[in-house]
Parts: C-alpha cells; sequence; structure tokens
C-alpha cells in the first residue's frame, strides 16, 4: 500500500512546471489526482502523460480566480484529501 492510495488530490496549475510535478509525485503515491488549469489543450496533454504512466487522474479546465467555478469544482471533488495550489499569474 502506498502513502496515498485511495486518497483524492486536486493540484492547481497542473498543466506543467511544479503544478505538474506535484500531480505526478502525488500519483506515484497512489493518491488520484485531479489536474485543474486553465488551458484544456495544455491540461490534456499533461493527464495524458499521467493517465500513460498508469495512474488515476482526470483534468477538469478550472479558472481559479473565478471564485463560482473554483466552488463548483471543488464540490464536485468532495471529498478533498489534499490540495496543492500551484496556479501562477494570470497573463496578459
Amino acid at each position: 500500500m502506498q502513502e496515498h492510495d485511495q486518497r483524492i488530490a486536486i493540484v492547481t496549475g497542473a498543466s506543467r512546471g511544479i503544478g505538474l510535478a506535484a500531480a505526478t509525485a502525488l500519483a506515484v503515491q497512489g493518491a488520484e489526482v485531479v489536474l485543474c488549469a486553465r488551458s484544456a489543450s495544455e491540461l490534456a496533454q499533461a493527464c495524458a502523460s499521467v493517465a500513460a504512466a498508469g495512474h488515476k487522474a482526470r483534468a477538469p479546465v478550472l479558472e481559479v480566480t473565478d471564485l463560482q467555478a473554483q466552488t463548483s469544482a471543488l464540490a464536485a471533488e468532495e471529498p478533498i484529501d489534499i490540495l496543492v495550489a500551484c496556479a501562477g499569474p494570470a497573463r496578459h
């Protein structure tokens, strides 16, 4: 049994960089990972790479600056065991 078996982990900013690394590490430890980011294409790629390694992952698109979107996304994933906030600043 791995450290995070049967736990649900939500990682924001998970389409690349530190967020993707955190999501991957949690998945390796047995967590079911919910990768969240605002870029649907990058997010799909990141989720596919985690899933291709044999881990449980899903990837809803989420704009973390939208409070209503946050509330809906988090409610859909309850109970949440682990939350990692890695979303970076908005780029214009």
